[in-house]
């Protein structure tokens, strides 16, 4: 079988790689102003600043199209806005398709060649300036402190002359990195107090994080619930009642981590947790040969519960949101001690590890703080020992913080 699949995937390899790796939603617009809709192939920002590979929707094959041949064009969900434009770099005028950070009174452009990033204001008079950060290049690690700076004042010195209006924007431009996000805030910044008879500020800067296909959220929680252990009864011969079902306060613990899918769907993600419980039960069985006098039995354990499956968030960009989950459950007793287990479960010292299946139910509510969510939830879980020893059921109560 696994020769097979090997095979399979090798023999797929070519296609594979011929095939286009990385398309994406999004649309161009033509010099006609009409915006068309289709797929887009991002291979990196050097490749997609001369070429804008795009097939239409209900289109069979993509049509490479060239600075000029079209406006611009733009990825869905807020992601990289390319424009014509035709800027220099180093000294000689090129056309290409420039990224759009900022729209306002003072406008600004990313654009990469090699391990440079160029970034160009168009000032109020319509003034073009440039800086650079070539700061990635090998020369550049093994330049003085003094050499550094002295490229930083060359960088800059033109800049300047744009945001002359606000000692704050010149004071962060000496002070903070040059790259995309520091100088866009800039940017907006100053076209909010300084530039509003220009019209509305506009951000087309691409936000990773928003626009990525896949994000992740990181989780911490807590929470208290009623667990029970049904214990399965040995030869019927040396117990006289029925299983004997053992209940608890269970504390616990977790970590997990949300992976969202925005392109694909804003509503869903995928949830994994990994848990850690206590378990501490006493209970009493009548053995056959005592038909009056009861044994008192007693379990502790550490357990370690690990949970996967999709969840359902109602009104994912609203402050408060329900959520509903649901999916795979399997858990895994630790460090277990009993009393006066004889002809029950958990009495093999052959294979003392215990591992359970099953599944787990939920919901609550998502509360949205800043750009964290407070979430707290209702669930229920039950697990299944494959040797039929033992049935856990587990109904708790949980606050967690996603970050």
């Amino acid at each position: 079988m696994l020769r097979t699949i090997v095979l399979a995937a090798v023999s797929m390899l070519p296609a594979m790689l011929c095939a286009q790796t990385n398309p994406k939603q999004g649309f161009i617009i033509t010099n006609q102003n009409d915006t068309v809709y289709g797929t887009i192939d991002y291979l990196s920002d050097t490749k997609c600043a001369y070429s804008c590979r795009f097939k239409p929707d209900g289109g069979v094959e993509y049509k490479t199209y060239q600075p000029n041949d079209i406006r611009a064009y733009r990825f869905s969900d807020d992601g990289v806005f390319y424009v014509t434009r035709t800027f220099d770099v180093d000294g000689e005028q090129k056309t290409f398709f420039a990224e759009y950070l900022i729209e306002g009174g003072v406008s600004l452009f990313h654009h990469k060649e090699g391990n440079t990033n160029y970034y160009y204001f168009i000032g109020e008079d319509g003034n073009v300036v440039v800086t650079k950060d070539d700061t990635q290049d090998t020369f550049y690690r093994n330049l003085t402190d003094k050499e550094k700076a002295d490229k930083r004042r060359a960088a800059l010195g033109e800049v300047n002359r744009i945001f002359t209006k606000s000692d704050k924007a010149l004071h962060e431009l000496w002070t903070k990195d040059i790259n995309a996000r520091n100088l866009s805030r800039i940017t907006q910044e100053y076209n909010m107090k300084y530039c509003a008879s220009a019209g509305d500020c506009v951000s087309y800067r691409y936000d990773e994080k928003v626009s990525s296909s896949v994000s992740a959220r990181f989780l911490v929680q807590a929470g208290i619930g009623f667990g029970s252990n049904k214990l399965k009864k040995k030869p019927s011969e040396y117990v006289k009642n029925n299983d004997v079902t053992m209940n608890t306060a269970v504390p616990e613990i977790g970590i997990g981590v949300d992976l969202a899918f925005p392109r694909f769907n804003k509503n869903l993600s995928v949830q994994a947790r990994v848990l850690l419980s206590r378990w501490s039960m006493s209970d009493d069985y009548i053995a056959r040969d005592s038909d009056t006098k009861p044994t008192s039995i007693s379990l502790k354990y550490w357990d370690l519960g690990f949970q996967v499956g999709p969840a359902y968030s109602f009104l994912p960009q609203s402050k408060i949101s329900p959520v509903l989950r649901a999916g795979f459950a399997m858990e895994t007793p630790l460090g277990i001690k009993k009393t006066n287990f004889d002809n029950l479960a958990f009495d093999s010292e052959d294979n003392p590890t215990i591992q359970a299946y099953g599944f787990y139910v939920g919901g609550g509510v998502d509360i949205a703080i800043q750009k964290h969510i407070l979430r707290v939830t209702a669930e229920y879980q039950w697990t299944h020992s494959p040797n039929d020893e033992v049935d856990f059921g587990l109904f708790a109560i949980k606050a967690g913080f996603a970050f």
